[in-house]
């Protein structure tokens, strides 16, 4: 019992603070890419995400030959007020070309398709 007490009065501090944070999917505003690539080389793709009070903590991808698909993971504060503000930070995610990829190459970012790249 006792030592539940102590954690409960340390975790009630760190809550106020918005040390504690939960998963969330920042929004995306923009996505860039290039018009053509070849089929088996590296492809950088800049991801532009809306953060309020959130932080960036990556992506998770999946990819085929024809379709890479990418969803941002961040997290925020538990327990705190976030400005209205949003402030975008344009992230890459790199493509590392395996498997080699098949035309129309289609990027899709939070279930949106952004478009394609031709693969030559």
């Amino acid at each position: 019992m006792k030592r539940m007490l102590i954690a409960a009065a340390l975790a009630l501090p760190l809550g106020a603070c918005g040390l504690i944070r939960t998963p969330n999917t920042p929004g995306v505003a923009d996505v860039q890419f290039p018009a053509s690539v070849g089929a088996s080389e590296t492809m950088n793709v800049a991801v532009t995400v809306g953060l309020g009070c959130g932080r960036f903590d990556g992506f998770s991808a999946q990819r085929t030959a024809s379709r890479l698909t990418l969803t941002t993971r961040g997290s925020v504060p538990v327990g705190v007020a976030c400005s209205a503000s949003v402030r975008n930070e344009t992230r890459t995610y790199t493509d590392p070309g395996t498997p080699t990829r098949t035309g129309p190459f289609e990027i899709v970012v939070n279930g949106k398709t952004w478009g394609t790249t031709d693969i030559r």
